[in-house]
């Protein structure tokens, strides 16, 4: 290799060892940038989850119940109901009920249609007509409507065809309660937020947003949870869920 060679590689090793340097150079200034600038312009906030729970008991009843009557001809599946809808309201005032809890529907016919010996419905051919009339219970008493619901069937014996609903149970304060859960919510949410900045050396400041999610009724000892929110209507006693979703300024 002559003099001329020699020189020529010298000189194009040294400009690549510089490129290399000079990009290897702007790649650690071009992440120093970003870091400096995460770390100026990052948000100066921690985000919680806070909760309450609250064991509650159902402070009103809703139950229904309802007479039917079925025969081959609507005017005597009528005159049945007439006779049995008296009965009905007769024996829910014997175990205590007043006029003023009860309500009553209007009464429903429907067609019951034969099939033919294809299994295919007659819509022509009518076999019998059955008429229903409801009756609606709304109370405060709860025992005394659960007893009435259990021993409505009674009426079976007589020649009556009565069915009961499951009684429904309902809290009517839960606008006063929401509120309540609410603060307790955010209070749990400002404690847990204290915990986190203490354990990282940060300074908790204000309240720089809140939001409740909606409530989780749920029956007694269940946990369930829907984006929806719950709201059990079947046992007495229920337990009620209220989260709140807090961000706060830490310095």
């Amino acid at each position: 290799m002559t003099e001329h060679s020699r020189a020529e590689l010298f000189y194009l090793a040294r400009a690549t060892i510089v490129g290399v340097a000079v990009v290897a150079a702007a790649a650690l200034l071009g992440r120093s940038l970003i870091d400096s600038f995460r770390i100026h312009h990052q948000e100066k906030r921690i985000t919680v989850t806070g909760s309450a729970t609250r064991r509650i008991r159902s402070d009103s009843i809703v139950w229904e119940a309802s007479v039917r009557s079925k025969d081959a001809a609507m005017t005597a599946a009528y005159k049945k109901l007439a006779a049995d809808m008296p009965v009905l309201m007769q024996f829910v005032k014997t175990h205590g009920v007043p006029d003023t809890e009860i309500s009553t529907s209007a009464s429903t016919v429907s067609e019951v249609h034969p099939r033919d010996q294809n299994g295919v419905y007659q819509e022509d051919v009518v076999a019998s007509y059955v008429v229903e009339q409801h009756i609606t219970v709304t109370s405060k008493d709860i025992p005394k409507v659960e007893k009435v619901s259990r021993e409505i069937t009674e009426l079976l014996d007589k020649g009556i065809y009565v069915h009961s609903e499951a009684p429904l149970y309902i809290y009517t304060n839960l606008a006063a309660l929401k509120l309540e859960m609410l603060a307790e919510a955010s209070r749990d949410a400002r404690l847990r937020a204290e915990k986190i900045s203490q354990n990282t050396g940060a300074s908790l400041g204000g309240l720089l947003s809140s939001r409740m999610g909606v409530l989780q009724i749920n029956p007694a000892y269940s946990t369930d949870v829907s984006a929806e929110g719950n709201n059990d209507k079947t046992t007495l006693d229920k337990d009620v869920l209220g989260v709140v979703t807090a961000s706060f300024a830490v310095k």
